[in-house]
């Protein structure tokens, strides 16, 4: 029973401080310059059941590092607290808790971070004051990460599983989502050319990221969309051979790196990636099986890639060497679907993501063995490095 106790304590205390409004800071930090952040009446202690909130910013490419000093009399666990958030998450739901005096040094996972002290009755009498110091400083660039180390006969992603997964939105239209998408930069999203023939005008998409259920509203920290600022299909592209079927999205303002919210490695390294038969991933929204309801949930399935020659003679179609096909190898109709185009096709390596494919077009889904054809990445990573230039992570 009194676990049971300290358990509602908590929750009771993360959401009084949730809710208060007493002082709520937002805060830019620069590169390599320190910022001092104190409680309210520094060097005194602050007042009795006050409460305080800040979330810090770094800029792309960089983490935070925070150092703080909290000094509490008499030094128990009482009434006054200190929270940090590494994800920056003012709700303090992932927070780290502290009651007693100390030093406490933090890195943020990504760009933001969350601090916040709470007093929890003001008829106790215990003091505390909090005296911090925050700097963003410069990390290496990184992509392919993943939260954990229905696609027609898939199943559900693990939430934030592909943080480099994106739903496309036509503000036009009822349909939740109109294609999918891969982050592969702070400012580009690849698709399929073909989505953008459905919608052609960029202000009337949005690109959601960073969620699992489209149903649920707020139901990820790390949940936004992101408007779209221009569109560029590729010079070649043909919509009636379905040929060059790839497109970037450029979003109007710059994405926030966190555990959903991730760009996608490209495969750069063509020497130590190989791409035929490898078991790859394919993502979506899309149905779950031909002329069905799409899914509320990301979905998966593992396929695999073929050689070009065994393609076109599964697929009796002549299939162009900037394509690359995936194959239901274990014949249980595993394939991507309606509204997944756009999607990602990727491969598993040293501990990360790479994008080999971009989900172009197939047959009826469900087909045990089926094959899908898909724009190969690495085909055109030249056109993609012309738009998107240095802001690739290349591992």
């Amino acid at each position: 029973m009194w676990k049971f106790s300290v358990v509602l304590l908590l929750l009771t205390l993360l959401s009084t401080l949730a809710k208060s409004q007493q002082c709520n800071w937002q805060q830019n930090l620069q590169p390599n310059r320190p910022v001092n952040i104190t409680s309210a009446n520094y060097p005194a202690a602050f007042a009795a059941g006050s409460s305080c909130r800040y979330q810090l910013h770094a800029p792309a490419s960089h983490v935070i590092q925070l150092s703080c000093r909290y000094e509490v009399y008499p030094d128990i666990c009482q009434s006054q607290f200190l929270y940090i958030s590494r994800d920056g998450d003012t709700q303090f739901r992932d927070a780290e808790r502290f009651c007693r005096a100390g030093h406490v040094a933090r890195t943020s996972n990504f760009q933001t971070m969350a601090i916040g002290y709470y007093g929890s009755n003001s008829a106790m009498q215990q003091h505390a004051r909090l005296s911090c110091q925050a700097m963003a400083v410069r990390v290496p660039c990184d992509c392919g990460w993943s939260q954990p180390t229905r696609i027609t006969n898939g199943r559900e992603a693990l939430k934030h599983e592909f943080p480099s997964m994106v739903g496309l939105r036509d503000l036009g239209s009822s349909l939740p989502i109109l294609c999918g998408g891969s982050i592969i930069s702070d400012r580009f999203i690849v698709t399929a050319a073909h989505c953008t023939d459905r919608q052609p005008v960029a202000s009337r998409l949005v690109a959601i990221v960073g969620v699992h259920d489209l149903s649920l509203a707020g139901e990820s920290m790390f949940g936004s969309q992101y408007a779209i600022q221009s569109i560029v299909r590729h010079p070649d592209y043909s919509s009636s051979q379905i040929t060059n079927d790839i497109a970037l999205l450029q979003t109007v303002r710059r994405f926030v790196w966190s555990r959903g919210v991730a760009p996608i490695c490209l495969p750069f390294g063509q020497a130590q990636i190989s791409e035929t038969f490898e078991v790859v991933d394919i993502a979506g929204w899309g149905t779950v099986r031909f002329g069905s309801a799409k899914s509320n949930t990301l979905q998966k399935a593992q396929v695999m890639t073929i050689v070009n020659s065994d393609c076109s003679a599964r697929y009796n179609a002549s299939i162009a060497s900037n394509q690359i096909c995936t194959y239901d190898h274990t014949g249980l109709g595993q394939d991507s679907c309606q509204y997944d185009s756009g999607g990602p096709v990727i491969l598993r390596q040293r501990s990360r993501m790479f994008l080999l494919g971009v989900i172009s077009y197939g047959r009826s889904c469900c087909q045990s063995y089926g094959v899908g054809v898909n724009t190969r990445i690495s085909s055109h990573l030249n056109w993609l490095r012309s738009y998107v230039g240095g802001s690739v992570c290349v591992r």
